[in-house]
């Protein structure tokens, strides 16, 4: 059975919660970006990340409208996919290898998966977003 322990949150200092804070914006700003620059489902690819996807899409939502947020979040699913499978193999490797060589690798794994996933999508027509 699953049990939350919330005292273990006492131990965390607020300069940890401020890294996670800027690199979640950081991300956020690079999506948008990529969104912005290239296409939208591709900036929803880097939005994938759990805490940054909601976010975004709700921001998105209210200043761009419902089909550039659905745009996106179908780019976001891609993301997560692909982050899935990231998170798989560095679980696996992560006892084989050594931590950098697998976050390194996991990294890679992601980024290439999330474009290839993109490029399958693309091209099965997948991403179309009805503007109706």
């Amino acid at each position: 059975m699953w049990k939350v322990d919330f005292s273990q949150l006492r131990h965390i200092q607020w300069k940890d919660y401020a890294i996670r804070f800027l690199f979640g914006g950081i991300i956020s700003v690079i999506a948008a970006l990529i969104g912005h620059w290239i296409n939208p489902r591709i900036g929803g690819i880097f939005t994938a990340f759990p805490a940054i996807l909601l976010a975004s899409l709700t921001i998105i939502r209210r200043q761009d409208g419902k089909h550039d947020a659905e745009a996106d979040a179908r780019g976001g699913i891609i993301g997560a996919i692909s982050f899935v499978l990231t998170a798989i193999f560095v679980s696996v490797t992560l006892g084989v290898m050594a931590g950098t060589v697998s976050l390194l690798l996991g990294l890679v794994l992601w980024f290439v998966c999330g474009i290839a996933l993109y490029a399958i999508c693309f091209k099965a027509k997948l991403l179309k977003v009805n503007r109706g």
